[in-house]
């Protein structure tokens, strides 16, 4: 498998264009349809041969949405009869694809058989793209802001049918005349009586003698509120160091962190957040592997699943309460049941071989059919497996589909979703939004996936492209959920004011481009959009037909740094290096005998140099001299004269 991914990566490195495989229809453009074949048939596509991140490509639109790969589509996924219906905006996928192979992020509206329906890159990296209703009204709501890679700092977005932001939503301060946080990425909940739940986090000091030694310690603090839509006005909020002892994390304190403000301990990651019938939050900690139950009137924490500090018996064998990094938890109050997504690895800590998501049923917690002396115990109902058996580290989404008694599974850090059957857990329809086998350095990944109705009014109008040398116009209408047919209209000239009749059958909409043939005699064209009455929605500007229409590409917030880049610097750095290697063997094949004949001198100085070193930092020993003896038979034979040429006359002799 190794070898297989370097392969991709360097074909991939070399810039290898996307390719397609996907055959052009009668009313389709090249490189709009997704992908669609056998788990085996994704090899390729997983793998990079397509690409890091393959693309729809339009004539009408100006911009370019992830291509994604359908490895199972089952009709038990659709709660429409005909699973080609799109009018009614039912069984629409909401996602927001990004990382370094996406190069113009932006929350995206898929239909089940992932066609394009809505998209807008203005907005670059977006996060929770889902549809809520406040007082009555679907919304597409979504955070954007700046993601730092463990929370984000921004802001929350509430868009009508039109797709025009009509609420935008912030934290209010903690205290009068204290400056308001910034909005975090994690959730956005709008709750029925009209009131916004959202995740917070705060740079503070704190006391980590407990647990870590550490005195005068910093922490990235978790915090939630409850504040009032219509006027910012706080209602409730909550500070997870209030309640929760630091050292009952299980993320490990890295060298360094904890000690200084810019390595503050995120010791709790709050990162889902949900309200229950009875006024108390539900709140999910990452690092604590935990999902707690908070007053909604003290903030005291009134049960915990998972974690050190367990509430619960578990009735499974452990497979209810052993939940690790967990994301997503969802309180259904009609089931006594939760969802949430189980990671089961974080960073380099993996506690599961797969992720999973889980429906776990909890009694004795209060409930209207609990007995408040009963022990309360948690229940796995059922878990949901990818069919890949996919580890994702982070991220990932649970939700309960109702009306097709399905389960939907956003695997996160890996970009796919799972649609199982809701009873026993069978894939049902099975999508990979990128390639997955690059997953691992999240160069693509979606940080939850849900599937809604919804109904688009788009305020502007359909875009048509006209193409003389094909002799063919491509229509579109980005955003649009009521379109069923397109329907050509023509004017035999193409002055001001021209009158326009229809030509032709009206072109069904079966994705998100179609392409219809325009005859000779035609001078200037329009598309009609029809929905299923036959009524028109609106019409395309007019354009001549001997003219190629420009389409004006969509802006999108420059990226700080591409995958292109990244890889161009990689293989500059591989091929500096064997060019180096290269050089330096020629010069040693190419200078050997001169290298040779330098050796043993070079070898010797080596040598005396670590001889001198040695001898400088070895102590030495001082050597005492015996006394010489004071008479030895050689000097006895010396003052005697017998040794000859040394000897003195005893005139000579003096008595010392």
């Amino acid at each position: 498998m190794h070898s297989r991914w370097l392969a991709a990566l360097f074909v991939q490195t070399l810039g290898q264009a996307s390719l397609s495989t996907a055959s052009p229809s009668s009313s389709s453009s090249i490189s709009t349809a997704p992908f669609q074949g056998t788990p085996d048939d994704a090899f390729w596509y997983d793998w990079g041969w397509y690409g890091f991140r393959p693309l729809q490509h339009f004539q009408s639109f100006g911009a370019s949405p992830s291509r994604p790969y359908l490895l199972q589509h089952d009709p038990r996924c659709s709660a429409k009869k005909d699973d080609k219906d799109t009018s009614e905006g039912d069984d629409l996928i909401f996602v927001a694809p990004r990382g370094l192979s996406v190069s113009t992020p932006a929350p995206t509206i898929y239909d089940t058989r992932g066609n394009l329906v809505w998209m807008d890159t203005q907005w670059g990296q977006a996060m929770g793209v889902t549809v809520q209703q406040y007082r009555g009204e679907d919304f597409l709501t979504f955070w954007h802001g700046t993601d730092n890679g463990t929370f984000g700092e921004g802001m929350y977005y509430m868009l009508n049918s039109s797709y025009d932001v009509v609420h935008t939503v912030r934290p209010a301060p903690m205290h009068p005349g204290e400056e308001a946080l910034l909005g975090d990425l994690h959730d956005f909940v709008i709750t029925d009586e009209g009131t916004a739940l959202m995740t917070l986090y705060q740079k503070r000091r704190h006391d980590l003698t407990a647990g870590f030694g550490i005195k005068d310690g910093w922490i990235f603090d978790s915090l939630f509120q409850e504040i009032d839509i219509a006027t910012g006005k706080l209602l409730f909020s909550w500070r997870a160091s209030d309640h929760f002892p630091i050292h009952d994390t299980l993320a490990p304190l890295k060298w360094g962190f904890g000690r200084r403000s810019d390595k503050a301990f995120d010791f709790f990651h709050i990162n889902s957040l949900d309200k229950t019938p009875t006024g108390d939050y539900l709140v999910s900690s990452r690092y604590m592997c935990a999902v707690a139950c908070i007053s909604g009137s003290t903030g005291a924490v009134l049960w915990q699943l998972g974690g050190r500090h367990n509430s619960f018996v578990d009735a499974s064998d452990g497979q209810a309460t052993n939940i690790h990094w967990q994301h997503h938890a969802v309180w259904h109050e009609d089931m006594q049941e939760l969802t949430l997504f189980d990671n089961g690895a974080y960073d380099k800590l993996v506690t599961a071989s797969h992720s999973r998501g889980l429906r776990i049923r909890l009694t004795g917690i209060g409930g209207d059919d609990d007995d408040d002396d009963a022990q309360p115990t948690a229940e796995l109902v059922q878990e949901y497996v990818s069919p890949d058996s996919l580890l994702a580290p982070s991220q990932g989404s649970v939700q309960i589909l109702e009306d097709t008694n399905t389960v939907l599974v956003g695997w996160g850090h890996v970009p796919a979703y799972t649609e199982f059957a809701a009873d026993d857990g069978t894939a049902l329809c099975d999508v990979h939004l990128c390639p997955l086998g690059f997953s691992t350095f999240g160069w693509c990944k979606n940080y939850r996936a849900f599937k809604h109705r919804w109904v688009g009014r788009p305020a502007t109008l359909p875009s048509a492209a006209m193409r003389p040398a094909e002799q063919a116009v491509y229509v579109s209408w980005n955003g649009a959920t009521e379109v069923r047919h397109w329907q050509l209209e023509i004017a035999t000239t193409s002055t001001k004011g021209a009158t326009y009749v229809k030509h032709g059958e009206p072109v069904e909409k079966d994705g998100f481009e179609a392409r219809i043939s325009v005859p000779a005699e035609a001078k200037s064209v329009r598309i009609a959009a029809l929905d299923r009455t036959g009524r028109v929605l609106a019409y395309s500007a007019a354009m001549s037909t001997s003219k190629k229409t420009a389409v004006k590409t969509m802006y999108s917030p420059p990226p700080k740094e591409t995958l292109h880049q990244v890889l161009f610097r990689f293989a500059a750095f591989i091929t500096l290096g064997v060019v180096g290697a290269l050089v330096l063997v020629y010069l040693i094949v190419r200078y050997r005998v001169v290298l040779l004949s330098h050796v043993r001198r070079i070898a010797s100085a080596a040598g005396m140099a670590v001889i001198s070193v040695a001898a400088r930092v070895l102590p030495r020993r001082n050597y005492r001299y015996e006394a010489l003896p004071t008479t030895t038979s050689a000097m006895a034979e010396i003052g005697s004269g017998r040794l000859g040429g040394g000897g003195s006359s005893p005139e000579d002799s003096r008595e010392v």
